[in-house]
């Protein structure tokens, strides 16, 4: 069949509404705008203090099986009066209250006190129930009668998913996800982390059907006695927690179990679910050996349940973490090591969260770090300690610290600790700060306090604060108590004074070392580091530090000093040839620059033997030099001519270091005629190391670690046309075409998207027919991309129609369908112009913004423009626009002709003329 036959045979173009919008809070966080810095906040959000919760009974009723997407539910609400009020403010986010009942409650029962009037504020979101007299401080209920709609595939709240069976037959679930204000939409709740209790839920549904939820059920199932089809699953009443923990589902899925854990998955993926269980497994035996808190002290047992279409993220809930399948389901056949790491740090991230966020929540949002911060150090370390051969800490620094610096470096970052109170404020707290900023600060004093008083002072706060709220200094009264007298802090400063320093006040310090050859005296200044500017700034960071030198290379004897000044001198007898390094394996969150000499001593010696240094020090050199260089505190010839050692690198953390610093420069010079020289000085790095690497093949003494390089040594060695890169990756995709047998999940990426270069409509076909079969999200992400990877503009304009194209024959998500246009446009300039041309194509424009919505558009467009840097490349952009006229936002088009002009002038800043410079020696 021809190509277009393949693609185009069953499209049937339809118009459908945009797809709401969520923020991804957990594992898959999406670009961060600038924001404006105001720590006053809106104090009418927040409930009154003069009632708190202490239990609810949640009955919900739901026809999902049906795809109805009304539900019904009645919830009683226990509470005690504080101070006399006649009013009881609870959370209700556009649900029906169709009957309100109040009760006294007291050791001998319940007293009816009748049905008070109440009212739903649309703004605070605040539901008021007002009794007709004061109530007097005691015990009270209200119970609640109510109506919702189930939201749509939007991770928020009570919301319905979908997927296919095996027979093409679709069918329908819905679950929770309530992190941070979701539950008010569910069931009227007290919807703060603080206010804690106990919840007994059940849940009506169809007999087909089954429902888990936080806690094991409780007996059998009970005969709806209206309707036979229906049943009621009774959970057990749980363990005291928030509203954002309670959890459900209700879906036909199978359940695959271990001792007390399960997990639940579509049948059609049941052999996906065998190793995220061990993990689980794994994973929660360690956690609860580290913490020295055994996990079923609190919870009975743990259920994992990997939700379609839910994106790439996860939710913590107790007892009952949920997931999208793409990093909990694993297929060795056809899942990577990549796919394998991101389940494993996934599970663990989720997992450490039972004790950071579960046994112990934030009083309020500002704290947020005490739960992303630590279950993102968890998500590494509780890895590596379940799996010690996957050396998982390894990655760390390139990809926590790393990240979180490029984040961290703008003048409009948050401090870790800020203040909320409007839902959409709370939901912005779920960024990078509160994720790998929080966890790199987190581990910095895990480090500088030792692991051993870190753990006892966890142990501490555990005791002190379970089952309730924490702030910042209750954790710092732990670790007080586990670090006083032991000479881990610096001189007249306790544990509160140090970190306070760093999650009170934005950003991070750069240290500034310049030495004294003649004395041997160090002088060591700190201020805070930004990426485009020098701004005074008076703050002193309590800085734990320490060093390397040529004589002396203690790279792994992690003992520490304290700068707590500005600046300090330091004495000492280094000899004027040795080099030396500040911040060993980089486990303190700060970035380092050095004098002159000191950087061209650290330059030889790493050219003349990199195995001197560190190797996590090897990739923060690297990326240490390139945003200093950024920031033009150095010299733009250091980072480049450092990076030159690289021909005799053989580990991944420096190589992954280096990746960014060259593809900004790939993407800079691409289609000028500089770039031959750039790709000469890529080839003279990548030539000694790709030699080494199989390509085309797994050895069965790779490591995860040689897998991470070995993919990121052919990417780049295919990336700049490397003919051998070319020719292998070409061969191994027609073989397994011919044999009709995939590669290896572990080289497939390359492969298959390399290989697409120089190989025809066969090749294309057989990627593309395999996507459409796959039922792994991972692997069909895979895939996805793969086939962006064409040269070929009408196989890629195919693959574009696909993207709004209807029917069974085009069963993507709709997260899918986003995702074949970002392909595209990523992959090379040959998908640049195919989507120039599609939607420079006016009788496909209306249905590509019917399906993929203005937003898909105003980006592509901006990205288009991001890889616009000649005037041919800009004559096309202005066609375009052209073209798209008003169906484009006029911010888009004035920012995309911007970003353009920024392109051009980047030659004629200093820091294009001396990399044009620099380059230019790599002619030949």
């Amino acid at each position: 069949m021809l190509l277009k036959e393949v693609f185009l045979c069953a499209l049937v173009l339809s118009v459908s509404a945009d797809r709401p919008s969520w923020r991804k809070v957990e594992g898959d966080l999406a670009d961060e705008p600038e924001v404006e810095l105001l720590q006053e906040v809106n104090g009418a959000y927040r409930l009154p203090t003069v009632t708190v919760p202490t239990h609810y009974n949640l009955h919900l009723k739901t026809a999902i099986h049906e795809n109805e997407r009304e539900f019904q539910g009645t919830v009683e609400i226990f509470f005690n009066v504080l101070e006399s009020t006649d009013t009881v403010t609870v959370h209700n986010r556009r649900l029906v209250i169709w009957k309100v009942t109040l009760y006294s409650v007291t050791g001998e029962g319940q007293t009816e006190l009748g049905s008070p009037e109440f009212e739903t504020d649309a703004d605070t979101e605040h539901l008021a129930i007002k009794h007709s007299s004061a109530m007097a401080p005691g015990s009270y209920m209200v119970k609640v009668e109510f109506n919702g709609i189930l939201q749509n595939n939007n991770n928020q709240g009570f919301f319905a998913s979908s997927y296919v069976d095996d027979t093409g037959k679709r069918h329908y679930l819905a679950s929770s996800k309530f992190e941070p204000t979701h539950a008010r939409s569910a069931f009227p709740c007290f919807d703060e982390p603080k206010l804690k209790a106990t919840f007994t839920l059940s849940i009506t549904h169809s007999k087909d059907y089954n429902a888990v939820a936080n806690m094991p059920r409780d007996g059998a199932l009970v005969p709806d006695v209206d309707d036979a089809s229906f049943v009621t699953t009774k959970f057990l009443k749980s363990t005291k927690m928030s509203t954002y923990l309670l959890a459900f589902a209700v879906s036909n899925f199978a359940i695959r179990t271990s001792g007390y854990q399960t997990v639940y998955a579509r049948p059609n993926v049941y052999g996906e679910t065998e190793f995220p269980l061990q993990a689980g497994v794994d994973i929660l035996n360690a956690l609860s050996a580290y913490t020295g808190v055994e996990y079923t002290k609190y919870m009975p047992k743990m259920t994992q349940i990997a939700i379609p279409d839910r994106g790439s993220g996860a939710m913590e809930n107790w007892g009952l973490v949920t997931y999208g399948e793409p990093v909990l389901l694993f297929n060795p056949t056809i899942n990577s090591y990549r796919t394998k790491k991101n389940v494993i740090t996934i599970i663990a991230h989720e997992f450490a969260h039972q004790w950071f966020g579960n046994l112990v929540s934030p009083d309020w949002w500002d704290y947020i770090w005490l739960n992303e911060g630590f279950a993102t150090v968890y998500e590494y370390y509780a890895a590596q300690l379940a799996y010690p051969e996957t050396r998982y800490m390894d990655l760390w620094g390139v990809e926590v610290i790393q990240n979180a610096f490029a984040a961290d470096a703008r003048e409009s970052v948050r401090p870790m600790t800020w203040n909320a109170a409007t839902p959409s404020e709370i939901a912005g707290l779920f960024d990078t700060v509160a994720y790998d900023k929080s966890g790199s600060v987190l581990n910095m004093f895990r480090v500088a306090f030792q692991d051993d008083n870190w753990r006892e002072g966890l142990v501490s706060y555990f005791n002190n604060r379970e089952l309730d709220g924490a702030i910042a200094d209750h954790l710092y009264q732990g670790l007080e108590l586990a670090v006083t007298g032991k000479g881990l802090l610096p001189r007249s400063f306790n544990v509160k004074d140090v970190m306070d320093s760093w999650t009170t006040v934005a950003g991070f310090p750069l240290l500034t070392v310049r030495r004294d050859y003649k004395t041997g005296d160090i002088f060591v200044s700190q201020e805070r580091f930004y990426s485009d500017r020098q701004l005074p700034n008076a703050h002193v960071y309590h800085v734990p530090y320490n060093y390397a030198t040529k004589s002396t290379p203690s790279f792994d004897t992690l003992n520490f000093e304290w700068l707590s000044t500005k600046a300090a001198k330091l004495t000492t007898t280094i000899p004027a040839e040795d080099w030396i390094i500040f911040n060993k394996q980089q486990t303190g969150y700060y970035r380092v620059n050095y004098d002159t000499k000191n950087w061209k001593l650290i330059i030889a010696a790493l050219q003349e033997n990199p195995s001197t240094i560190h190797v996590q020090n090897r990739a923060q050199l690297i990326n240490d030099a390139y945003n200093l260089a950024r920031a033009e505190r150095l010299d733009l010839t250091v980072p480049l001519e450092l990076m030159t050692y690289l021909k005799q690198e053989t580990a991944y953390p420096p190589w992954a270091a280096a990746s960014s610093v060259l593809t900004y420069f790939n993407n800079k010079l691409r289609g000028t005629s500089q770039y031959p020289h750039f790709l000469n000085y890529v080839t003279e790095l990548i030539q000694p190391i790709y030699s080494t690497q199989y390509v085309n093949s797994v050895l069965a003494s790779e490591t995860a670690m040689d897998k991470y390089l070995k993919q990121t040594i052919s990417t780049w060695a295919c990336r700049i046309d490397h003919q051998n890169c070319l020719a292998v990756t070409g061969n191994a995709l027609r073989i397994a075409v011919a044999a009709n047998i995939p590669v290896h999940p572990d080289i497939a990426t390359v492969v298959y998207c390399y290989g697409l270069h120089g190989t025809e409509e066969t090749e294309f076909v057989w990627l593309y027919e395999r996507l459409l079969a796959s039922k792994n999200q991972a692997e069909r992400a895979v895939l996805i991309d793969s086939l962006g990877c064409s040269q070929n503009k009408e196989f890629l304009k195919s693959f574009l129609m696909t993207s709004i194209g209807s029917g069974a024959t085009f069963n993507f998500l709709e997260t899918e369908r986003t995702r074949i246009v970002s392909s595209v446009y990523s992959a090379s300039r040959a998908g640049v112009d195919a989507l120039i041309e599609f939607l420079g194509d006016v009788k496909l424009i209306d249905e590509f913004i019917s399906r993929l919505g203005s937003s898909t558009l105003n980006n592509a467009v901006a990205n288009i423009a991001s890889r616009t840097n000649n005037e041919q490349e800009l004559e096309q952009l202005e066609a375009l626009l052209t073209t798209l006229g008003d169906k484009v936002s006029a911010n888009t088009a004035s920012s995309a002709r911007a970003t353009v002009r920024n392109n051009f002038a980047w030659f004629q800043s200093l820091e294009g003329l001396v990399a044009e410079e620099f380059f230019a020696a790599y002619k030949q």
